[in-house]
């Protein structure tokens, strides 16, 4: 290889340099890329004439519509007031929605009034149909008595009532109609007196009234068994044509401003009805009256 260089230095002619061919001028319309007899490889560049190399105005670019589309977006994002919530739902995943739970349900409060007819042995003093139609009078006048105050009644094997009065059926008044009630058939036992006085017989109403919860649907049965129906009738068992109510009726701040009720001595923690307050009394006299009246007819 170092010598063949070496001949051709000093041996070979000079190779002349070739002359630049001149550059033909073209009319802006002419192509050199159109010529059909050039090679594809000797095809010149197409050349830029000098009024297309002229700086033409240049056009805005169209806007894009992607990102008109996010702007727009955005903007909603800033006046949607559920914006944050939707961005967290798409993100997080979805959960299942929870059943509310029930609210639990508050056992309604009962009075319970026991009723009983003291001192039967002197019954044996009157006739058979006169004993049969005083005890007619008095079952009739439970039953209005009852049907008057919205009372549940329930009559036992050995003659005593229990009546019922709940706080979903009268609301606040569940207590005041209890002892309303109380006192009515207070009122209608003077009235049995009167007819029976010729014989000498003294008739005893005893009444017991306590409070108690979830009595409402109970069978005479299960009711019995309850403390609250037991303690009513052993409280009437102290009344002689009297009202005796548990202490706690007596806190009550609705009956405080309705009746006059004291404590007593015995039994230990009753209290007595002394009076009813205005309106009640005239209220009674006149259910009296209009018992009275159908009574008659």
């Amino acid at each position: 290889g170092d010598l063949a260089r070496q001949l051709r230095t000093s041996f070979a002619p000079p190779v002349p340099e070739p002359e630049p061919l001149p550059e033909p001028e073209y009319e802006g319309e002419e192509d050199d890329s159109e010529d059909p007899y050039l090679e594809p490889e000797e095809k010149p560049a197409p050349k830029v004439s000098a009024r297309s190399s002229e700086a033409k105005p240049r056009l805005p670019a169209p806007p894009v519509q992607r990102r008109i589309v996010a702007e727009e977006d955005e903007d909603d994002d800033d006046e949607d007031p559920f914006a944050d919530l939707r961005d967290q739902s798409d993100n997080s995943p979805a959960v299942r929605p929870v059943a509310a739970s029930a609210a639990p349900v508050e056992p309604h409060n009962s009075a319970v009034l026991a009723v009983q007819l003291g001192a039967q042995d002197q019954f044996r003093r009157l006739p058979r149909a006169r004993l049969t139609e005083l005890l007619q009078r008095y079952r009739d006048c439970l039953d209005q008595a009852a049907s008057l105050y919205e009372s549940e009644l329930h009559t036992l094997n050995d003659g005593s009532t229990l009546m019922l009065f709940h706080s979903h059926e009268s609301g606040d008044d569940y207590l005041t109609n209890a002892i309303c009630c109380g006192e009515l058939l207070r009122a209608l036992s003077h009235a049995l007196q009167i007819e029976v006085a010729d014989s000498g017989i003294t008739l005893q109403l005893q009444l017991g009234l306590t409070l108690g919860e979830g009595l409402s649907g109970l069978s005479q049965i299960d009711l019995l068994l309850t403390e609250t129906a037991q303690d009513a009738l052993a409280l009437s068992q102290h009344s002689r044509n009297l009202l005796l109510v548990e202490r706690r009726i007596n806190d009550d701040p609705l009956i405080r401003q309705r009746a006059r009720i004291r404590p007593i001595a015995s039994p230990e923690g009753a209290c007595c009805v002394e009076r009813l307050m205005e309106p009640y009394p005239s209220m009674l006299e006149r259910q009296l009256a209009r018992m009275h009246e159908s009574n008659k007819a």
